[in-house]
């Protein structure tokens, strides 16, 4: 800007006011007026070319979502299959050997503990198939009886060969229930550490074990895998996609 400069008495005879221009004054304003510009097409390309917030992923026909995608009851043998999986591989990473149905009733572990939760969500009928076995394993069969539940000696032999220790849940008597299963598989031959678990579900709560637990298998039958969600991501659910 143009600057208004003084003169004292002493410094001009006849104490006259004389205007002082900077030498870049002519290019100020036009700076400031391009800055300006500047940010607010940095701003507006942002906003407009920035990626899109994507909900939860869709599922594919084989999968199916945990909050949405099951039941009332399914979602609380989900739920409680979660956790029992973790504790499962824990075990298994401590000791090298499995939690039998029978350990899960010392240690009170859901769902497979007969407790009030068992009874009020269909009284799944529980059986733990280990690999590479045909015989039955101790504690690998729960006590409770259905006559719609496949005989062990059945499920049993059908893990001939495999590398995944599966929990498998069937026979449940509430309403709209489906047939569970939660199949751990194992790293490399040699190797103790076990791999993550997914668990799946059946619309048939009848329907008879698999035989062979690889995904594409279990697909052709009719199994569909339960895809969970961490928090954020049902918040996401409930209350849209958040900028």
């Amino acid at each position: 800007m143009a600057r208004l400069s003084r003169t004292w008495p002493g410094d001009d005879a006849n104490g006259a006011i004389k205007l002082v221009r900077p030498a870049s004054g002519r290019w100020e304003s036009l700076t400031l007026l391009l800055a300006a510009l500047a940010i607010i097409a940095s701003v507006t390309g942002y906003v407009l070319l920035r990626p899109q917030h994507s909900g939860p992923p869709t599922p594919l026909s084989w999968q199916v979502r945990s909050f949405d995608g099951l039941g009332a009851v399914d979602q609380a043998i989900h739920s409680a299959l979660l956790p029992a999986g973790e504790e499962i591989i824990w075990n298994n990473n401590d000791t090298g050997g499995w939690i039998t149905l029978e350990r899960a009733q010392e240690i009170w572990l859901p769902p497979f503990y007969r407790d009030a939760f068992w009874k009020t969500n269909g009284e799944v009928h529980w059986q733990l198939i280990l690999p590479g076995g045909h015989l039955p394993h101790v504690g690998s069969v729960d006590e409770h009886e259905d006559a719609a539940a496949p005989r062990t000696s059945e499920v049993s032999q059908a893990t001939q060969g495999q590398g995944a220790t599966v929990y498998y849940g069937s026979a449940g008597g509430a309403p709209g229930q489906s047939a569970y299963l939660l199949v751990i598989g194992h790293a490399h031959a040699g190797v103790m550490w076990a791999n993550q678990a997914t668990i799946w579900v059946h619309p048939d709560p009848n329907a008879p074990y698999p035989g062979i637990v690889k995904p594409e298998s279990l697909v052709g039958k009719g199994w569909r895998q339960v895809i969970p969600y961490d928090g954020t991501r049902e918040v996401e659910r409930i209350k849209g996609n958040q900028p």
